[in-house]
Parts: C-alpha cells; structure tokens; sequence
C-alpha cells in the first residue's frame, strides 16, 4: 500500500488486538492517555515516589452534607426515604440550632445511608475534624476519642414523636453545642 491508499476498517476482519510487547503498545498508543503536567524522565526518585498514586487510607475523602461545618458538629443520620431528614424533622432540626443560636453553617448533618460505601471513623475525621458527633438515630459505630465528644441519640422523627426522648435531648445538647 502507498501513501494514498485508503483502507476500508469496516472490510478487515473483527478480530480483538490484544498484546503486551511494549514496542507494539507504543506504535498503537500515540496519544496521552494521563498527562499531569511534568516530565517523568526528568523527576527524581524521591520526586517520583511523592508522586506516586495515594494508598485507600492516604486519600482524602470528600462528603456531601448539609451545612457549612464552621463549628465543627457533625450530626449523623441514616435516612433511607430523605436526603438529610424529613422536612418535619429538618424543621424542628433548624428551629433547635437557632435556640443555641447556631444555624446550618455552623454544622454538618451527613446521612450516612446515603453513602455508596460504609467510611471509616478516621476518613470522616480528617473531613469533618469534630469537636461534638452527635448519632441521630444513626447506628454508625463511632468510638470515644481523645477531644471528640459523641453522643448517641434518637432521630429528629423519634424526638418529635416522643416528648420524654425530646427533653432529654435537649437537656444535653444544650451543654454539648457551646
């Protein structure tokens, strides 16, 4: 075949191209797959090590949650039919923080039902960085720790259907949340 030769691919043989020869992966890869801005031939060891892929445990998790997190109060719910918790229960949620004159900037409310995978405790502590966790009716495990208060509790629904669960409630995060 010449330079002006056309060829029809629609007319070849379909048959997968499969190979591991790293002179014929070069010929058929021309293009940038990944390209992060720097020459690899030219970095160092120890260059090349800092940038190596991080491990699970070093990657640095991202949430998506109600609130700003200012102060540092995570709420954790585990809501399967609502995005963060019903309305009724968002409601008296916001009708609470402005009691302790705080508002959602000021917290976080991450449901963890919402979550493709279960977080650890330390991947959420990195983001977050809590000073109060306060379990909304949320089963997540979240163990005592060194400067993090944790407090276990009903959800909002379970609060306002119960006014016993409700006092009790408020009598403590009223000291919590200061």
């Amino acid at each position: 075949m010449g330079f002006g030769a056309v060829i029809d691919l629609m007319m070849l043989p379909q048959s997968p191209l499969n190979t591991s020869d790293p002179i014929a992966l070069h010929s058929l890869m021309t293009e940038t797959i990944f390209d992060v801005g720097t020459d690899m031939a030219t970095q160092s060891n120890d260059e090349l090590d800092a940038a190596a892929p991080a491990t699970q445990q070093d990657r640095a998790q991202s949430f998506a949650f109600y609130g700003k997190n200012k102060r540092n109060y995570l709420f954790l719910t585990e809501e399967k039919q609502h995005q963060w918790m019903s309305v009724a229960a968002l409601d008296a949620f916001t009708k609470t923080l402005a009691a302790l004159k705080l508002t959602a900037d000021d917290v976080a409310v991450l449901n963890v039902d919402k979550l493709t995978e279960t977080p650890s405790v330390d991947s959420i502590s990195v983001f977050f960085k809590p000073k109060v966790v306060v379990c909304l009716g949320a089963s997540f495990t979240w163990p005592e720790q060194d400067g993090i208060t944790v407090f276990r509790t009903h959800s909002f629904d379970e609060l306002l259907a119960d006014a016993e669960k409700k006092r009790i409630f408020w009598s403590t995060i009223k000291t919590l949340l200061v």
